[in-house]
């Protein structure tokens, strides 16, 4: 944790250069990030994405070890139908010896300056909580919460996720109305859903076009980016399951599953569509139910509209996380930001 007031041992930061410093930041966010967090994932996330490279600083200490470092990943996103240049910060982390909040200052001023430059409209962030601290030093507050909704498909599981125990004639019980909640019957006719393990065409930037551009500041989702956000993430196996109606994609969600786990990075389609979200996720939580998962996460902004939606179909809101928006498009729009699990790099 980032402790004010400790007694820091001098450091500078500068710019990485993502060739020669990449070993060094890979290595550094291996260490104190994820195990996951290797040199596949550093060349894919930082030099691989089809909206440009990251931008990233390292902090050194006087012998020039790497004891710090943060990064900037840009965006495309439309706000309110224009498109515009945006960022998200990430991989932010400072080795155990330095975390007095001068080293985490140096860092994250540099990459505020450049996410608050000409380059981009707009910039946003899901700190940890320590991280919230260093962006009240530096005067910015949160623009609202990310909620993590849960659904439970199990009531064992999820009742042992809260430090409950269950008998268990009561959660045979429980297990039988959470699966009757799944299977009421779609008021929808002529809709195809269907689980997809090929590349992404450009009818997933046809949909964006459709539904993005009025659904105020989120990322564009054209094919290049979800093939390269989710068909080639380098630990993680996403799937996406399908909507159409006459074979044309009106709606998708694309998802991971860990253990007994299962967590909702993208459900993309018309917003105020709700029978055709109803039917998605009642699908969803079939297949999930038929692989004996538990839990399904699916983490929304606290303002999105489709929290509403999520109650009706037995999503519980848990635990919330701050959420910063900033730059010349943030003022007036920050409450309309439509952002998911698969829109942080960190």
């Amino acid at each position: 944790m980032l402790v004010a007031g400790q007694k820091a041992t001098a450091v500078y930061v500068r710019e990485a250069d993502l060739i020669e410093d990449g070993p060094a930041l890979a290595d550094l966010a291996k260490r104190y990030l994820s195990s996951n967090a290797d040199e596949k994932r550093f060349r894919w996330l930082y030099q691989e994405n089809p909206f440009g490279l990251a931008q990233a600083w390292i902090a050194c200490d006087s012998a020039e070890k790497a004891v710090g470092m943060a990064a900037v990943f840009p965006r495309k996103m439309y706000c309110n139908g224009t498109v515009i240049a945006g960022c998200v910060l990430g991989d932010f982390c400072v080795s155990p010896e330095y975390r007095s909040l001068g080293p985490a200052l140096q860092l994250q001023r540099a990459c505020l300056k450049f996410a608050q430059s000409e380059s981009f409209a707009l910039a946003y962030d899901f700190p940890s909580t320590a991280m919230v601290g260093v962006y009240r030093h530096l005067g910015f507050h949160p623009a609202c919460t990310s909620v993590r909704n849960v659904k439970p498909l199990r009531a064992e599981t999820y009742a042992h996720s809260l430090h409950v125990s269950l008998p268990r004639s009561v959660a045979t019980a429980i297990n039988h109305v959470l699966s009757l909640q799944n299977h009421r019957s779609s008021r929808l006719s002529g809709m195809e859903f269907a689980l997809e393990d090929t590349a992404c065409t450009t009818e997933y930037y046809r949909l964006a076009e459709k539904v993005g551009s009025s659904l105020g500041i989120c990322t564009i989702r054209n094919a290049e980016y979800l093939n390269w956000r989710y068909r080639q993430h380098p630990h993680l196996k996403y799937e996406f399951l399908t909507a159409r109606r006459a074979k044309e994609l009106v709606a998708y969600c694309t998802f991971a599953q860990s253990s007994d786990e299962a967590t909702i990075a993208e459900l993309f389609g018309y917003v105020s569509d709700d029978d055709v979200m109803k039917d998605l996720l009642r699908k969803l939580t079939a297949v999930l139910r038929a692989r004996g998962v538990a839990i399904i996460n699916l983490p929304l902004l606290s303002n999105d509209p489709r929290n509403r939606l999520l109650r009706k179909l037995g999503f519980w809101a848990r635990e919330a996380v701050p959420a910063m928006c900033f730059g010349r498009e943030a003022d007036d729009n920050c409450s309309q930001m439509l952002l998911m699990h698969g829109d942080r790099e960190s």
